[in-house]
């Protein structure tokens, strides 16, 4: 059976068995010479058969370390978004615009999707983005019928 998919612009019907594997992304202003302004992206994705918040992300991790360079995991750590169990790693790697560094926060959905919160800047800025991104995240709630 299809669902509905819907955004705040626009809706149209999904195969049934279709993922939402969605991507938001917002992005502060871009400043003169900064070759990437601090931003925050939300995606979805479906676990594997079997697998649990723990292993979605040990299989995120290795996939990144096997292909971003210089990949350095700075923490990892059992956290809470919101309420829900969650699991939080900050990493850098060097890109191709440069030293980037990254949070993601990963959780899962009452539908038993993984929903990642990613907050990125370049290393250099990335302590200044940092207020920004904790007040992001401190003012998200769930909306009631998740």
């Amino acid at each position: 059976m299809a669902h509905n998919a819907h955004t705040s612009d626009f809706r149209f019907e999904v195969p049934a068995g279709w993922v939402d594997r969605t991507m938001i992304a917002w992005s502060a202003p871009p400043k003169p010479g900064e070759r990437v302004a601090p931003n925050v992206l939300v995606a979805y994705d479906a676990l594997q058969h079997g697998e649990d918040l723990a292993g979605y992300v040990n299989r995120q991790l290795k996939q990144l370390m096997e292909k971003a360079r210089k990949f350095q995991l700075d923490l990892r750590q059992d956290t809470a978004l919101a309420g829900r169990p969650a699991i939080e790693v900050l990493f850098q790697w060097d890109s191709t615009t440069g030293v980037l560094k990254q949070r993601q926060i990963y959780t899962l959905l009452s539908d038993g999707r993984a929903a990642t919160f990613v907050h990125t800047a370049a290393a250099a800025n990335f302590e200044k983005a940092e207020p920004h991104f904790a007040e992001m995240m401190k003012s998200f709630t769930w909306n009631p019928a998740d």
